[in-house]
């Protein structure tokens, strides 16, 4: 999934929501599938991959595997059941988290999600695809911090959303590899690791 971590927490500068602090941001926003409300934060479904009719078939399926994914972490099933959908060769690109390049060690961050942010629940909201063997998908994380610290902090029930896109490769019908780019400064906020505060208005000032 779309892992989160502080390296590049200077590049995101996208907010999400609930905030515990007071900052402007959009009400809402819209999606080929209908408008989403950002303060919705019900583990909400998927979207219907029948009615992405700029996808083939092919491309479908691949954006069904990665729901199934989704779904298999969101089960909290990270042993066989998780390991199916990989390519033994799989490999993990994200510029907050340069320390998850194999799967061994990516393998081990959506367990400690589960862990620490229960319920975990993952969805993917929209989907792009190039050629058979490529997908892009929009994706978004809920979670409460109430398993265990994060990054320092103790838990008490900070809700995070985290949205991020993902690019997904197959091969031989398994996932090869995933690059992702996630909205990390909006859940270091929304933990408390970061005052909003020390944010400039203008960050060109």
């Amino acid at each position: 999934m779309g892992q989160h971590g502080p390296a590049a927490v200077a590049i995101f500068m996208r907010h999400q929501t609930p905030w515990p602090f007071e900052l402007p941001m959009p009400d809402e926003r819209k999606t080929r599938y209908g408008t989403r409300k950002m303060t919705d934060t019900t583990t909400k479904p998927h979207a219907d991959v029948n009615l992405m009719a700029h996808l083939s078939d092919r491309q479908k399926q691949n954006v069904r595997t990665w729901m199934s994914l989704q779904d298999t972490l969101n089960a909290g099933k990270f042993g066989a059941e998780m390991d199916a959908f990989f390519h033994p060769e799989m490999t993990y690109g994200n510029p907050s988290r340069p320390d998850l390049g194999s799967y061994q060690s990516w393998k081990t961050s959506p367990a400690e999600l589960y862990k620490r942010f229960p319920p975990s629940h993952y969805r993917t909201i929209d989907a792009w695809a190039k050629g058979d063997d490529e997908i892009c998908v929009y994706c978004h994380h809920y979670g409460k911090l109430t398993g265990g610290r994060y990054m320092g902090i103790e838990p008490n029930g900070q809700e995070i959303n985290v949205e991020w896109f993902s690019t997904v490769n197959f091969k031989d019908g398994k996932i090869i590899r995933i690059f992702s780019i996630a909205d990390v400064l909006g859940m270091m906020i929304a933990v408390g690791r970061i005052d909003p505060a020390v944010m400039p208005i203008d960050p060109y000032k």
